[in-house]
């Protein structure tokens, strides 16, 4: 009964939280935790540390321990010996005996090993790489996400406005009608818009449900509202090109790639390694009870040096194999540089114009509620349509909808900019 209490009292709990909004912050905390990608970088991250951790024990001694229990068909010899001396037999290989073996290997000078280390701690450091731009990735996901949401919903509250003046002004028309004053034609017209605003808004709610569950899936949790945001306070500010080319330069992506060249270098290392000897210290130990001919305690100590003098031209193949490789890797550096640099301006440039944009849509918002008073004053005059009241209506609510919409943009933008030049 305490355990049913217990779980019911924590599910009341989550579903108390999932009720709250959804604020940016704690999306992008929760899709840092839960996003599969992100969780599948840190797991290669976690394997490239165990491989670093493997390839460590090259440097380590081996030590191995045999015991057996032998059977084996018995091997010995006779002689004849001097008279009055019985003929002696002497036992080469018992018929059952055990044996006891201990080897121990420590590797002196073993360049390979050297190299096939020194490369796994380059590949554990690239994979962090990713997995700090993959996080900038997803945050921008988040981010792009968030705002799309916000904007369906702004559509949704501009729509629903639309649908207020029309409403009002459908109200209106049928009065007038009633009085004999305008025709069926006006009413019947005004209805047809406001189904078309219906319509529009149906869309929108469609729209804004895809994007809270794109958030959803981005966070890891059921997403059902998200707290609007001060567009104000997430705009970029203006800054120099030069000084964001610096700060691209850290990019982790680009870490990367210096990581990949570092990479590709190394293992042109331990390619040419491969010609060189190693050194080897071995020690050997084992007792036997297989003869009571020869010593049961045997051991042996040795330094050997080995060296592969030839084994056909493989090795010379994979050296011109490592050499393009690094060659590759640093064509596609230069080419992603050029690129980021290429989306660096591109983002500067669309901040530029989304900014002219904003500044034209409140000129444009003033200049549209003023053409929707005079057109309702004409009509009601006798001297305007409906028609033109209506065309009012919807140019004012494409105002509204476009200065919204631009200044979500620019937050977009704002967040693109942050994500062109690595910066969490």
């Amino acid at each position: 009964m305490e355990g049913y209490l217990k779980r019911a009292w924590a599910l009341s709990i989550i579903t108390v939280t999932l009720t709250f909004a959804l604020n940016l912050h704690e999306a992008e905390r929760l899709a840092l935790e839960n996003f599969y990608g992100i969780r599948a970088k840190d797991l290669e991250v976690k394997e490239a540390t165990t491989e670093r951790k493997e390839k460590f024990s090259a440097f380590l001694p081996v030590i191995n321990l045999e015991a057996s229990y032998n059977i084996a068909r018995e091997q010995s010899f006779a002689f004849g010996a001097p008279p009055l001396i019985p003929p002696q037999e002497f036992v080469f290989l018992k018929d059952q005996f055990p044996k006891v073996t201990l080897t121990f290997s420590q590797n002196l000078l073993n360049l390979p090993a050297f190299r096939e280390y020194s490369l796994s701690k380059t590949k554990e450091k690239a994979s962090k790489m990713i997995l700090e731009e993959e996080k900038i990735k997803t945050l921008y996901k988040v981010r792009e996400a968030y705002i799309n949401a916000l904007k369906a919903k702004a559509a949704i509250q501009i729509l629903e406005k639309q649908e207020e003046r029309v409403r009002a002004h459908l109200n209106d028309i049928k009065a007038l009608y009633e009085e004999g004053m305008v025709t069926l034609k006006d009413v019947l017209q005004t209805q047809v818009r406001l189904h078309e605003v219906l319509e529009k808004i149906a869309q929108a709610r469609g729209n804004h449900r895809k994007a809270l569950d794109y958030l959803s899936y981005l966070t890891g949790t059921e997403v059902e509202e998200i707290e609007e945001l001060d567009p104000e306070s997430f705009m970029a500010r203006e800054e120099d090109f030069e000084i964001l080319r610096e700060k691209v330069k850290n990019r982790p992506i680009l870490r990367y790639l210096d990581a990949g060249l570092e990479i590709a270098r190394e293992s042109e290392d331990l390619v040419k390694s491969y010609f060189y000897p190693s050194l080897v210290f071995e020690a050997f130990y084992q007792r036997t009870e297989e003869s009571d001919l020869f010593p049961k305690d045997r051991f042996l100590i040795s330094l050997a040096l080995r060296w592969n003098l030839f084994s056909g031209l493989k090795r010379f193949r994979n050296l011109e194999k490592a050499r393009i490789g690094r060659k590759k890797s640093l064509i596609l550096k230069r080419d992603l540089e050029e690129k980021i640099l290429l989306e660096l301006r591109s983002v500067l440039e669309d901040i530029k114009t989304v900014r002219e944009r904003i500044r034209l849509a409140r000129k444009q918002v003033e200049s549209a509620k003023e053409h929707l008073k005079i057109a309702k004053e004409r009509y009601l005059q006798g001297i305007g349509t409906n028609t033109e009241v209506l065309d009012a209506q919807s140019e004012l609510t494409s105002a509204e909808e476009n200065l919204r919409m631009s200044l979500y943009d620019l937050v977009l933008y704002s967040f693109k900019l942050k994500e062109v030049v690595g910066d969490e």
